[in-house]
């Protein structure tokens, strides 16, 4: 039971009260039961589910006031110093590597922007270690031809988010190398979102 309210009536606001409201008052939820933590992982739960189904604008405008600071025509306030910070970053990167070649914010292509947000996530974040190891126990299975189209995306170096997003931008010249790529693209989401269920539920 919240305090102060006692009954169905108090549930709803007249007209003439949402004026006397402060500003910030209209964006704060009332809640007493979850964390901050686990509130803003829920939004980024939320977001990965709508980016599962294709919403791309949906998971783009929930995840987006805590991966950036400063308030937006899409995603509203900012919500500074959110626990779910490093998160919400991740999940910001893999919706804009979805949108590929479309243009996204400030007139990127998907890949571009992909590669700008996983910049801004925390180099510490767990994907960025989980993610490569799995993409190289999908590449073992791989047949010797589509092994050479990948190597020539990776180049000389260890497999990163970054030359992923390469590979992701290149794949189309063969199927099973866009099969692997999709299959990735929708195991990197449920870690991701795993992950935020731990937070979530935990107590």
């Amino acid at each position: 039971v919240i305090e102060g309210i006692s009954g169905v009536e108090d549930m709803f606001i007249e007209p003439n009260e949402e004026e006397a409201l402060p500003s910030e008052g209209r964006n704060t939820r009332v809640n007493t039961h979850i964390s901050k933590n686990q509130e803003h992982h829920a939004d980024v739960m939320l977001g990965l589910l709508y980016l599962m189904v294709g919403g791309v604008d949906e998971a783009h405008d929930l995840v987006l006031p805590y991966s950036w600071p400063c308030d937006t025509q899409w995603g509203g306030p900012a919500v500074p110093d959110s626990p779910a910070l490093a998160d919400a970053a991740y999940a910001h990167a893999i919706l804009h590597r979805y949108e590929g070649k479309h243009p996204g914010e400030g007139g990127m292509r998907g890949w571009d922007n992909a590669k700008f947000w996983f910049g801004l996530t925390p180099a510490s974040h767990f994907m960025f270690k989980e993610v490569p190891a799995e993409f190289e126990k999908m590449y073992k299975e791989l047949s010797e031809e589509d092994r050479l189209i990948v190597e020539r995306v990776k180049g000389r170096g260890n497999w990163n988010c970054n030359s992923l997003v390469d590979m992701f931008s290149r794949c189309k010249g063969t199927t099973e190398v866009a099969k692997v790529c999709n299959e990735l693209h929708n195991k990197e989401i449920m870690m991701l979102f795993n992950h935020c269920n731990d937070i979530v539920n935990s107590r």
